[in-house]
């Protein structure tokens, strides 16, 4: 096996550890020789790739960020074509958030530590939400009045709170929120208020 190949493949082990470390204890918590051991690697090796831990847990954030950042270039290549559009973009972020649990999780910790890596990260954030509801107001379906900043934080934030606070709500509520039956009710309620929020007057009077 060539050295490069090889070089590429344990640095791939050691992110895929790291990860999954990172997303389980948070920065402080997670020990080198720990993601070493999930890795099957020499703790100087990750020291070799990336210095030190706050370096690798820097390099694990700008990966899950990319992640985001592929959806929303996915979500700009569409076309506004009604406000099933804006519902889908909704769904679709739901699933992408089911579908990266470390990326919520590593989100969490993030702010617990008052974001004192994810500065470094640099996305589009939001890029495709805006354009779907900019070319929205453009047609005409969508009220012209609408804040497009606040709108496409708030398609974000309404879906993200139903995984950050999901286990305490689980608990409280005496099911379990993330089976998958919950999951779409929840997606579908929090599509059903934003699409009817962001609908123009004359399409859904608003008084």
């Amino acid at each position: 096996m060539q050295q490069s190949k090889k070089s590429a493949i344990t640095k791939q082990k050691i992110l895929d550890a790291a990860e999954a470390e990172f997303a389980k204890n948070g920065l402080a918590a997670t020990r080198v020789d720990t993601i070493a051991a999930e890795a099957g690697v020499n703790k100087q090796l990750i020291y070799s790739h990336f210095t030190s831990k706050e370096n690798l847990y820097s390099t694990i954030l700008e990966r899950v960020y990319s992640r985001l950042a592929d959806y929303e270039k996915r979500l700009a290549q569409n076309e506004f074509t009604g406000i099933e559009t804006i519902r889908t973009a909704i769904i679709e972020y739901f699933e992408f958030l089911v579908q990266n649990p470390t990326f919520v999780r590593l989100m969490l910790w993030e702010n617990l530590n008052n974001a004192s890596y994810v500065g470094d990260v640099r996305t589009n954030l939001f890029a495709g939400s805006e354009k779907l509801l900019r070319q929205g107001v453009e047609s005409g379906m969508i009220r012209a009045d609408l804040d497009i900043e606040q709108t496409a934080m708030s398609m974000s934030m309404f879906c993200f709170s139903a995984f950050s606070n999901i286990h305490t709500m689980s608990k409280l509520l005496g099911r379990d929120l993330n089976a998958q039956s919950e999951m779409q009710k929840r997606a579908g309620h929090v599509a059903d208020v934003l699409t009817k929020y962001i609908l123009s007057k004359e399409d859904f009077p608003l008084c």
